[in-house]
């Protein structure tokens, strides 16, 4: 017998049926995707039903015990900025909090925290089920989905495994790594998207019979070890900052004191391991089987075969305060178990380590991307989004931004308001979708910042002013949260206002801090001596020398968002022509029934078809599809000129400085 859950409350699905048979928005998955999706729809309004095999996994962290990253942490950060529930959890249930690339500018520095797996669950299914209105929550497997008269083009519900239909206005698929998924360890393979956690057969063959082109992807995980078996003395420590980086703007500090922080280790790999792979190759189905796995996360047994004859890095990090297990970072291995536990003991400080569970690999189905609108919506199907691996990306972080704007998107179209689509310009997300939309992926897709080519506008610290103002305009974004933005931007504003009231020459601001320089009389107020110079200039260095900026030393992060702010001012402002000129081009909507095969168009028949099957919404998405003449582009963005077409409204969107 399926279960409802709703605020704690269990009820009989079948009586749950007759009395709420409709929904606006259906979330079929509870990963990280579908409760971001989940979450969003529901804050917009709308009736939302989240459809999960098991509420015991929900928010479920089915690898690595980690959030964020260079580039996933600017991720964590809009989503947050959109009032998602990630980033908030994150700083409930972290065992240690770090900035990457820190030697590197603000821009690229990557927020990153280990994650206790018991607090998080807990924490995101309390925030999921008992502190999220007008959302639904059943157990239940989706095997088909419910057409209208038969019409494919058209979704508007779901039917379960034993036969209950449930309708809706849309549909988000949230399955991650389930669709007719397998788990591969040696040389043994049986079905299930998760070790325990059965594979989507059902659904996978709608997609297909739908005429969706799908392909097939493969990912790993590390084998987990018992933490009192390993030789700590051997490994380098790695901790955590003092003080912890907050991942919610809405949060002042994380829960945890820096002090109690739990550390995590560094090791290295032998050469002797070496041999153990190369010499069972024949064992191990998942790395023989040609469908591809992620490029930038590979397994161990990966590495050796491309990178031989190298020593390669393990981190050693923990599950939680009450976990007896740790995660090995960077050695996924699918080898026999046997093999596993042999490959282990030849690692410095893993020498008497003990496997508690087997590493495996994971095969699964995934969509093609290009079949999806920027919107996340198919373009086949109408009122049926797509949200996270299904997609093909990895990590939890990519998922949980997909699944953030299709249950946004999932509700506007229920609530008659226009799709949230977010540009190259505006966000990391606008640049994970635009690649996925445009260009496919035929490996894991993962997002860095050297995907993004405005990263000195796309820093994790303002987020906030980038895009609350956008998603409070959707409705998804709180009161409290947009008034505190509001506030912060207020605070940035006469924080500027403040810095240049007091002008020096630069030799009288350099000598009063104590600062050896030759003269120089240019006349240079506070907010322009922070942004120049080998010497870091800080406001509280400032602050020193100049009594009206003391003010500004009230809120230290207030402070160092100034600082930022003023590093990157003069950079931001020489590339403010080409920003401007990417949002001219994506302002330049393609109609939805544009005919490609017009003989206006006057294009090559190999332009035509990459055209047809992309449908690219934007002629700067079209000019990025590999194989598509410039020719053939401006062509288009003559036709189009000449068609109706939709012009982006020319106002302030956000809170930028």
């Amino acid at each position: 017998m399926f279960n409802l859950i709703k605020h704690k409350k269990l009820i009989n699905i079948r009586t749950f049926c007759t009395k709420n048979n409709a929904y606006d928005v259906i979330v079929v998955g509870g990963g990280h995707a579908g409760t971001e999706a989940c979450a969003a729809a529901a804050r917009m309004g709308a009736k939302t039903l989240l459809v999960t095999h098991k509420k015991s996994t929900v928010g479920e962290m089915s690898c690595n015990p980690s959030f964020g990253g260079i580039g996933k942490g600017h991720l964590l950060r809009e989503v947050d900025a959109l009032d998602g529930v990630c980033s908030k959890i994150c700083d409930l249930s972290g065992i240690q909090y770090k900035v990457l690339n820190k030697r590197k500018g603000p821009a690229v520095w990557g927020l990153r925290a280990q994650i206790d797996r018991v607090l998080y669950k807990t924490h995101l299914q309390n925030e999921i089920f008992n502190n999220t209105k007008n959302l639904d929550i059943i157990e239940a497997s989706v095997e088909d989905l419910i057409t209208e008269n038969g019409d494919v083009s058209k979704c508007c519900g779901i039917l379960l495994a034993d036969g209950t239909q449930i309708s809706s206005k849309t549909v988000v698929i949230t399955t991650g790594t389930f669709l007719k998924a397998q788990i591969n360890i040696g040389l043994k393979v049986f079905p299930a998207g998760r070790m325990g956690d059965a594979s989507s057969i059902g659904l996978a063959n709608t997609l297909e019979r739908i005429g969706l082109q799908m392909g097939r992807l493969k990912t790993g995980t590390p084998p987990r070890l018992r933490a009192n078996s390993i030789d700590y003395d051997k490994c380098t420590v790695q901790g955590g900052d003092d003080p912890p980086v907050p991942f919610s703007f809405m949060s002042e500090s994380v829960w945890i004191k820096p002090e109690d922080q739990l550390d995590c280790f560094l090791t290295n790999t032998s050469l002797d391991i070496e041999p153990i792979v190369k010499d069972n190759i024949h064992l191990n189905k998942h790395v023989a089987e040609e469908v591809t796995g992620p490029r930038y996360c590979p397994s161990i047994e990966s590495k050796i075969l491309k990178f031989g004859g190298r020593i390669h890095h393990v981190w050693l990090e923990p599950e939680g305060f009450d976990s007896d297990l740790i995660y090995p970072n960077g050695l996924s291995c699918t080898l026999p178990e046997d093999l596993q536990q042999i490959l282990i003991n030849k690692i410095p400080a893993l020498e008497k380590a003990e496997i508690v569970k087997p590493g495996y690999g994971v095969e699964y189905e995934f969509v093609d991307p290009r079949e999806l609108r920027n919107s996340l919506e198919l373009k086949k199907i109408n009122g049926l989004f797509l949200a996270g691996q299904i997609n093909g990306t990895t990590g939890y972080e990519e998922a949980a931004a997909q699944g953030i704007i299709a249950g946004i998107n999932a509700a506007a179209k229920c609530l008659q308001r226009k799709p949230l689509i977010l540009s190259r310009t505006e966000g990391y997300i606008g640049v994970l979708i635009d690649d996925l939309t445009t260009l496919g992926t035929n490996e894991p897709y993962r997002i860095f910042t050297s995907r993004a080519e405005f990263r000195l506008t796309l820093r994790p610290d303002n987020a906030d002013l980038r895009l609350t103002k956008r998603g409070y305009d959707m409705g998804c974004v709180s009161e409290e949260r947009y008034k505190r933005t509001e506030m912060v931007y207020q605070k940035l504003s006469e924080g500027v206002d403040i810095l240049k009231s007091r002008s020096k020459t630069v030799s009288k601001w350099r000598e009063l801090m104590g600062i050896e320089s030759s003269v120089n009389n240019m006349q240079r107020n506070g907010f322009e001596m922070m942004q120049s110079g080998s010497e870091r200039i800080t406001v509280e260095s400032l602050a020193k020398v100049e009594p009206t900026f003391q003010k500004l030393l009230e809120d230290s992060r207030i402070a160092q968002r100034l600082e930022i702010e003023a590093l990157y001012h003069m950079a931001i402002a020489s590339q403010a022509g080409e920003v401007e000129e990417v949002i001219r081009d994506e302002a330049l909507l393609i109609p939805l029934d544009l005919d490609y095969n017009s003989d206006s168009l006057n294009m090559s028949l190999e332009d035509r078809e990459k055209l047809i099957k992309i449908q690219p919404p934007t002629i700067a998405a079209a000019s990025r599809i590999p194989g598509v003449t410039p020719s053939a582009v401006y062509r288009l963005l003559r036709f189009v000129k000449n068609t109706t077409l939709e012009k982006r409204p020319n106002k302030r969107t956000n809170f930028l400085l």
